[in-house]
């Protein structure tokens, strides 16, 4: 989708008035335009299928774990969907969880402008998760500032290992073998905590060690990575 193209949103809610006020600020934006609401509880996946909406704006009054296997089953049936859910904020293990099956996370806490802003990271770059969850999702222990502290190589092996699939890939594309890696990922972990996937692309957003073909998820190291010197 280009950038100046028109969004079609679809709104899933648990709370009326929390869509109707959204659906209103919507209204305001160019680009944007609000083509249906539906209760959560009214199967959405029909609206889905009717309306065929660019992105679905999931809101939940309180999370569940039952909304984990309900967004794998939307991301299943509809794989070019983009999902962008306003709810509460969740554990990390949840986030991790979730995150492969939808494109943003907004915790209500935020601004309005925080929504605008998503669908356009969306839109641009496929992810996006807004700054209060990412302050959640990701601490690197600081009490020990050169516990974080990353070899040039470890850097280059993190930065392949996020924008490859697997190993062997990170292995073929520096020219090392697989055992290697796995040996370097490891120690890798050993620096930054035991820390899942998403959380150690976080950090190589962070901190600066992304490649060409990579983006950031989120604006925080967006802008971080733009204003580094």
């Amino acid at each position: 989708m280009q950038l100046n193209d028109t969004t079609k949103i679809l709104l899933s809610f648990d709370q009326k008035l929390v869509a109707d006020c959204l659906k209103s600020y919507l209204a305001h934006h160019k680009h944007l335009q609000v083509i249906g609401e539906v209760n959560n509880d009214s199967n959405p996946a029909r609206s889905i299928l009717e309306l065929n909406p660019d992105l679905v704006i999931f809101e939940f009054m309180l999370w569940s774990a039952k909304y984990l296997d309900y967004m794998l089953k939307v991301n299943t049936q509809f794989p070019g969907l983009k999902i962008l859910i306003i709810s509460e904020l969740i554990s990390q293990q949840l986030m991790a969880k979730i995150m492969p099956y939808i494109n943003g996370y907004v915790i209500k806490t935020c601004s309005a402008e925080k929504i605008i802003l998503a669908i356009q990271e969306i839109n641009s770059s496929g992810k996006y998760l807004c700054p209060k969850a990412v302050d959640n999702f990701f601490s690197c222990q600081e009490t020990s500032e050169n516990a974080c502290k990353l070899t040039e190589r470890e850097k280059e092996i993190l930065s392949s290992w996020v924008e490859e699939d697997t190993n062997s890939e990170v292995a073929s594309a520096l020219n090392i073998s697989v055992s290697t890696v796995r040996t370097h990922l490891k120690n890798i972990r050993g620096k930054l905590g035991n820390i899942n996937r998403l959380q150690m692309m976080i950090y190589a957003c962070s901190h600066n060690l992304l490649g060409r073909k990579q983006k950031p998820i989120c604006p925080n190291c967006r802008y971080f990575i733009t204003h580094r010197k």
